[in-house]
């Protein structure tokens, strides 16, 4: 596989990291390093709605429409997302559109309008888009676990109810001003544009505001436990069991990756083999997982069950962890993991946006270097007893269990 040279450039004030492949598309990338964590106590909610009101119309582009309509012109995909530590604001667009896309992108981002009736009227779809979360039950027992296990310092991305409805234009534009610009701010470019063309059409359109600290990160309780909630209406079980997994910048955390794959990443794993095909449990899927965020870090397993079946299936799940803290296991298990999981690093770079979310994110997090090459040299370095090693670190610490059944 060609792994092409990441550049990390100071264009005037902003950083631009550049990544240029042979594709036909360029995908642009504007990330900012403050998602829900640095929301204030009763301001729950307000990055997620600070980054919807960036689509209410810009500078060149007033309107609520103006915006969407003008990236439907050149057939670009333009949306956004919220996360704990983050948020980012992207668009891909054929590489003769790019400048148009820079324009659109840069524009909504650097030149917001921020209408109040605007804010007003985007307070109702959040509001449906938080009730349509919570409908959902793997969802819904996730929050209340978190909420739980994590204490008072946690609570969703999306924010409360209460919140969401109080939320203020001045308090959205303090958001923004607080810790949008400087360093906070990485514009991301990857795809088939060439360089000089890129880095030009940013010294023309794009620049930062003045310095921003980052925000303070809130301490998470970790407090381990259990909770067990029922909900009318349902006929499958809910099964989430948490553990805290390393931090973003340990050395380690590819090893505890490449353990948690082994254990529920895919259809090899000894979770699915075990429950699904061998004792033909009810379950479609059980699956383990590893989250890192800047000041989060979790790991964890979840299934959905006949409600009859739950009982032999978490048995179960305890068995086989405790068979990967005390048993090295088959060099042949290992072998099939890592093939499996580089292709899935591999697949995600091929592509102008996937490879930008591979790299923007742990660039604006401090991390150096070049974030595919390093996590396939890591994962071909893992042996059977450091699977072993990290198997016994995270499952031998004390857990926080989650189970949702039918009323």
């Amino acid at each position: 596989m060609l792994i092409h040279d990441i550049k990390k450039i100071r264009v005037g004030s902003v950083n631009v990291l550049l990544y240029q492949n042979s594709s036909f598309l360029t995908s642009i990338q504007i990330l900012t390093r403050a998602g829900s964590t640095a929301e204030a106590p009763g301001q729950e909610g307000l990055a997620h709605i600070l980054e919807h009101m960036f689509f209410k119309g810009s500078q060149k582009r007033p309107g609520p429409l103006s915006i969407s309509r003008a990236a439907n012109d050149i057939g670009g995909k333009l949306n956004a997302y919220t996360s704990y530590d983050h948020t980012c604001y992207f668009i891909t667009v054929l590489n003769e559109n790019f400048e148009t896309g820079l324009d659109i992108l840069s524009d909504m981002y650097l030149h917001p309008l921020f209408p109040e009736e605007e804010l007003k009227k985007e307070i109702s779809p959040i509001l449906s888009e938080l009730r349509e979360r919570e409908d959902e039950p793997d969802a819904f027992l996730s929050e209340r676990a978190l909420e739980s296990y994590l204490g008072t310092a946690y609570h969703p991305i999306i924010g409360r109810p209460e919140t969401i409805a109080a939320a203020s234009l001045e308090n959205v534009r303090a958001f923004h001003e607080n810790y949008y610009g400087g360093d906070n701010v990485l514009l991301v470019i990857s795809g088939g544009v060439e360089e000089n063309r890129a880095l030009d059409a940013v010294a023309r359109l794009f620049h930062t505001h003045s310095v921003r600290p980052p925000p303070d990160l809130p301490v998470f309780a970790y407090q381990p436990g259990s909770v067990e909630l029922s909900r009318p209406g349902l006929h499958e079980g809910y099964f989430h069991l948490y553990f805290p997994a390393l931090p973003l910048d340990h050395p380690d955390r590819t090893t505890e990756d490449v353990m948690n794959y082994v254990l529920g990443g895919n259809d090899s794993s000894l979770l699915f083999e075990r429950i699904r095909e061998e004792l033909g449990l009810s379950c479609y899927g059980i699956y383990s997982f590893t989250s890192r965020f800047e000041g989060l870090a979790l790991a964890g397993i979840t299934c959905g069950i006949d409600p009859a079946q739950l009982s032999i299936m978490e048995k179960e799940v305890y068995r086989i962890l405790e068979r990967l803290c005390t048993t090295e296991i088959e060099e042949s298990l290992l072998l099939r993991m890592k093939a499996a999981l580089k292709t899935s690093f591999a697949q995600r770079s091929e592509t102008s946006d996937g490879m930008a979310s591979m790299i923007g994110v742990p660039a604006l997090r401090g991390e150096e270097g070049h974030p595919v090459k390093k996590a396939l040299e890591n994962i071909e370095a893992v042996t059977p007893a450091d699977i072993k090693r990290h198997a016994a670190r995270l499952f031998q610490q004390e857990s926080f269990r989650a189970v949702l059944l039918p009323a």
